[in-house]
C-alpha cells in the first residue's frame, strides 16, 4: 500500500506547482530556483531517505531568502515584493513539513498564490487556470486533513467538484450584485511601467520602432455607429514638445481648463477598453470632447490623461471630433515652446528649414514644401533603419541615410518646420486599427504605435501633418504591412498568409474582447444596466447589500432545509442500522447508550457492567469499527459476519 503521507506530499506538491506556473515568469529567477530545489529536496526525503535540514540551517534560510527578497524588490510591499515573499515561505515550509497541519499551511499559501496572479493581471485563459489550481488546492487540503489512507484520486476530485457545483451559483450571484464602486476596492502600489508595453513619454531615434516588434493589444474599441476610416484612426497619445537634439520629451501636462475646441463635423462615439500600460494616457480618438470618466481630463495639448497610472483594465466611453478646430490664438509661452531648438545641433537641418521657408510665401506653402522634399527624394520607409551614431541625427538621417521609421520622419519634419519660424510638436500615439468581424471591435496593437506632427497655421491653428503619409501613403491608408518594402514584416503578420491562422487569431480576440468587456469591465454603468433590466432602476449599494444578505440567508436557511430532510429519508449505511439494533438490543436489557459516548467506549462500559457480554459486544463493535472508521477491508466477509453476530446477540 502506498504511503500516505506521500500521497498527501504528492497532491501538494502538484498543487502549489500549479498555482505558481503563471507567476513563475515574473520572479527573480533566484527565487524561482529557490522553489525548485526545495521541492527537489522534499521529494528526496520521502522517496530516498534524506534527511530534513536541521532547524539552525531552515533559520538561516528563510533569513537568507527574506534578505534577498528585499535586496531584489527594495521592499516587501506592492505584488512583486509581496508575491516573492510568498514563494519564499512556501519553499522554506516544504523543508519542515512533517504534519498534516503543515500540509494546510500550504495550502493557504497556495490560495494566496492564486490571489497573487488574479492581482496582477486577469486574461482570459485565468479563469480556467484559477478553477483548476483552485480545486487542485482544495484536493491536496481535503487529503491533508483526512485521517487514515488518503481519498483515491477520482473520488476526492469528485468531491471538490461537487463542492464547486453547490458554490458556483452563489459566487455568480455575489459577483453580479456586490456593489460596485469606481477603482479598486483595496488600494495597492502600483505595479512599474517598466515591465509593460506601450508608449513612453519621450522619443528618439529607433524608440517606436522597437514598440513595433510586439503583437500585444493597446486597447480594444467598439463605435456606437460608422467606423471612422483609417486616415482617421489617430489615437492621440503624449504631445512632446521639448527637444535636444536627439529625443523629445513632454512638458508638464497641464489639465485644460476652459475648453477651445471647436467641435465641429461629424463626431464618433465608442467604446474604449485599454490594456494596462503603467501610464496615465487614455489614447482617445483625436479631438476628444466628451467622456463618462471623472478621473479622465483633458490637457492643454488636446490628451485625454488619466489622475493615475492605467494599472489594469479600463474602458471608458469617449465622443470625438476629428475635424475639431483647437484654439484660434497662440500664447507666447506655448509659442516659444513650441519654436525653440537646441543651439549648434543639426546645423544642416536648420538651415534647410530656413532655405526653404525663405522661398514659400506661406507657413502652408512651406509646410507643403517639406513633404515635398520628403516625397520627391529618395527617402525609405522601413523597419530597420540604420543606426543613428553621431551628435546629429537630423542632420545624418537628412542628408546620409535617409532610411526611418515613422519617429525619424516625425523629428524631421519638427525640426525643419521650427528652423523655418512655424511652431511645431510632435505627437505620439496609434494609428489605424485592425477590425474584427467576429466582435466587430477595432483591435489596436502595439504594432500600430506611431509619431506624426502638429504644426500651427493661423488659418487653422494646431494642425496634423503626418509626414509618413508623404514617404509611405499606404501606412495611412491601408496598415504597416502594405508600408514595408519587401522583405520586412509585422509582428504576426505570418498569421494573415493563412487563412485559418487568422481565423483562430481573431476568434481568440473576440473570446478576450467578450471576457474584457463584461468581467474585467463589469463596473457600476454596467451594474446598475443590468439592475434596471432586472426590475430595480436605480438601486443603490444599500440595496444591494440587503438583496446580497437576503439572498445568503435564504441559501443556508434552503441548505439547513434539505441536509434535515436528506437526513431523514435517507437510508443509513447497513453497517450504521446493525450497530443500531445492537444498541437497541442493549436498551432492552437495561444498557443504554449515552449520546455522546462512541461504540468503543460503549462497549467498555459493558464490559464492566456486564461482564458476560464483554465477548460478544467487543466483537460487534470491533466489526463495526473496521466497516466504518478504517479503510476499506480486504476481506468481504466482514458485513456479513456482523449480520451474523448482530442477529445471534441476545443480552
Amino acid at each position: 500500500m502506498s504511503d500516505p503521507a506521500a500521497l498527501r506530499l504528492g497532491w501538494m506538491l502538484a498543487a502549489l506547482g500549479l498555482a505558481l506556473a503563471p507567476t513563475a515568469p515574473r520572479l527573480a529567477p533566484w527565487i524561482t530556483a529557490t522553489f525548485v530545489i526545495a521541492v527537489l529536496w522534499r521529494v528526496a526525503v520521502q522517496h530516498f531517505g534524506w534527511r530534513l535540514p536541521p532547524g539552525w540551517l531552515r533559520l538561516a534560510l528563510a533569513f537568507g531568502c527574506v534578505l534577498g527578497v528585499l535586496f531584489t524588490y527594495r521592499t516587501f510591499n506592492g505584488l512583486e515584493a509581496g508575491g516573492a515573499l510568498l514563494v519564499v515561505m512556501a519553499a522554506m515550509k516544504l523543508l519542515e513539513t512533517r504534519h498534516r497541519r503543515d500540509i494546510q499551511v500550504l495550502s493557504f499559501i497556495g490560495f494566496f498564490l492564486v490571489l497573487m496572479q488574479m492581482l496582477h493581471d486577469q486574461p482570459v485563459w485565468s479563469l480556467p487556470w484559477i478553477a483548476a489550481s483552485v480545486a487542485a488546492i482544495t484536493v491536496a487540503l481535503l487529503q491533508g486533513v483526512r485521517a487514515g489512507e488518503p481519498l483515491p484520486w477520482r473520488t476526492a476530485t469528485g468531491l471538490v467538484l461537487r463542492m464547486f457545483a453547490f458554490a458556483a451559483p452563489v459566487a455568480l450571484v455575489m459577483f453580479l450584485l456586490f456593489p460596485r464602486v469606481p477603482g479598486p476596492i483595496w488600494a495597492l502600489p502600483a505595479r512599474s511601467a517598466a515591465g509593460m508595453t506601450g508608449l513612453s513619454d519621450e522619443m528618439s531615434p529607433g524608440n517606436i520602432s522597437q514598440l513595433i516588434q510586439s503583437d500585444e493589444v493597446a486597447f480594444r474599441v467598439s463605435f456606437e455607429g460608422p467606423i471612422p476610416p483609417p486616415a482617421d484612426r489617430y489615437w492621440r497619445g503624449p504631445v512632446l514638445e521639448r527637444f535636444d537634439g536627439w529625443t523629445w520629451r513632454d512638458f508638464d501636462r497641464l489639465p485644460l481648463l476652459v475648453p477651445d475646441l471647436e467641435l465641429r463635423g461629424q463626431s464618433y462615439r465608442y467604446r474604449i477598453i485599454l490594456e494596462p500600460h503603467g501610464r496615465p494616457w487614455l489614447l482617445a480618438l483625436d479631438f476628444p470632447g466628451r467622456w463618462n470618466d471623472r478621473d479622465a481630463v483633458l490637457t492643454r495639448e488636446y490628451q485625454l490623461v488619466a489622475r493615475q497610472p492605467v494599472d489594469s483594465v479600463r474602458a471608458l466611453d469617449v465622443e470625438s471630433w476629428p475635424a475639431a478646430r483647437p484654439a484660434a490664438t497662440l500664447s507666447p509661452i506655448t509659442r516659444h515652446r513650441s519654436l525653440r531648438l537646441p543651439p549648434d545641433r543639426n546645423p544642416r537641418a536648420a538651415a534647410l528649414g530656413q532655405q526653404l521657408r525663405a522661398s514659400s510665401a506661406s507657413d502652408r506653402e512651406f509646410v507643403d514644401a517639406i513633404l515635398a522634399r520628403f516625397r520627391n527624394e529618395p527617402f525609405v520607409y522601413t523597419l530597420r533603419p540604420p543606426l543613428l551614431r553621431g551628435s546629429d541625427p537630423v542632420d545624418e538621417f537628412l542628408f546620409r541615410t535617409r532610411r526611418g521609421f515613422c519617429e525619424h520622419y516625425a523629428s524631421a519634419f519638427a525640426m525643419l518646420a521650427r528652423a523655418g519660424g512655424v511652431p511645431a510638436r510632435v505627437v505620439t500615439g496609434y494609428q489605424g486599427g485592425e477590425l474584427n468581424p467576429l466582435s466587430n471591435r477595432l483591435v489596436v496593437r502595439q504594432s500600430e504605435a506611431h509619431a506624426w506632427v502638429e504644426v500651427w497655421l493661423d488659418a487653422t491653428g494646431w494642425t496634423r501633418i503626418d509626414p509618413t503619409g508623404a514617404v509611405a501613403p499606404e501606412r495611412i491608408e491601408l496598415d504597416l504591412a502594405n508600408a514595408l518594402p519587401e522583405g520586412e514584416r509585422v509582428p504576426g503578420g505570418f498569421l494573415r498568409d493563412f487563412r485559418g491562422l487568422e481565423g483562430l487569431r481573431q476568434g481568440w480576440d473576440a473570446l478576450n474582447s467578450l471576457w474584457t468587456d463584461w468581467v474585467l469591465g463589469y463596473g457600476p454603468e454596467r451594474q446598475l444596466a443590468l439592475l434596471a433590466r432586472l426590475g430595480l432602476p436605480g438601486a443603490d449599494w444599500r440595496t444591494l447589500v440587503l438583496g446580497l444578505t437576503a439572498f445568503v440567508a435564504a441559501v443556508m436557511m434552503a441548505l439547513t432545509v434539505w441536509l434535515a430532510w436528506r437526513s431523514r429519508t435517507s437510508r443509513p449505511p447497513e453497517a450504521l442500522r446493525l450497530y443500531r439494533e445492537f444498541c437497541r438490543r442493549l436498551e432492552k436489557a437495561g444498557l443504554s447508550r449515552a449520546p455522546e459516548e462512541g461504540p468503543q467506549d460503549f462497549a467498555a462500559r459493558v464490559a464492566r457492567e456486564r461482564p458476560s457480554l464483554e465477548a460478544e459486544a467487543g466483537r460487534i463493535v470491533n466489526l463495526y469499527v473496521t466497516l466504518r472508521y478504517a479503510a476499506p477491508p480486504a476481506d468481504e466477509a466482514v458485513l456479513p459476519a456482523l449480520r451474523r453476530a448482530v442477529r445471534e446477540f441476545r443480552p
